[in-house]
């Protein structure tokens, strides 16, 4: 048998570095020779960094938000369902195929919103004229409030600590399994 990992960050981090987030097809070459479990940890973490750093909105408005399927599926391994769930209810609503290109997930986002195009006009113009540098993602803030993110994110705060043990110990147990499978040392 292998040597206990000390946490799953002892498979994400060797990855860390060549997991291209900028674009779908990057995105795609770039994890093409990463084991699955290990990609999966890796969305898993990135995401709710991103959670706890910002929120759902963050996540999906950043780059790393291309990672949501894998982050849904790598919640699911290590068995955090609900977790899982919260993650893929706040997806759902920017449609099917997931869009990975981030405009893509932008425009998604706006129309989601159910808001209408003057409407998206006037706050995006009210935020840029009291724009402090951060009024186009203040916009997004304001212009997607009825996607109910942060109740999304307060339900996955919770269930992040909670959830099978938490994240931390349902992750490094996930990934003593891997590696353990695959007979490394």
């Amino acid at each position: 048998m292998a040597e206990d990992l000390r946490s799953y960050w002892d498979l994400v981090e060797p990855i860390f570095q060549h997991v291209d987030t900028t674009d779908g097809a990057k995105y795609s070459k770039s994890i093409e020779v990463i084991p699955r479990p290990v990609l999966l940890l890796f969305a898993a973490h990135f995401c709710l960094s991103e959670l706890h750093n910002g929120g759902l909105l963050q996540f999906f408005w950043n780059s790393t938000g291309i990672m949501a399927p894998e982050a849904i599926e790598g919640f699911e391994a290590i068995g955090m369902l609900e977790l899982a769930s919260v993650i893929g209810a706040a997806a759902a609503p920017l449609g099917s195929p997931y869009p990975r290109d981030r405009d893509d997930r932008w425009d998604a986002m706006l129309a989601a919103s159910g808001i209408s195009e003057d409407e998206l006009t006037g706050i995006f113009k009210q935020q840029a004229a009291s724009d402090d540098g951060a009024g186009l993602y203040l916009g997004f803030v304001a212009a997607t409030a009825e996607l109910g993110f942060d109740e999304l994110t307060e339900q996955a705060w919770k269930l992040a600590s909670t959830e099978n043990g938490g994240f931390q110990g349902a992750a490094s147990r996930y990934a003593q399994q891997f590696r353990d499978s695959m007979g490394l040392p």
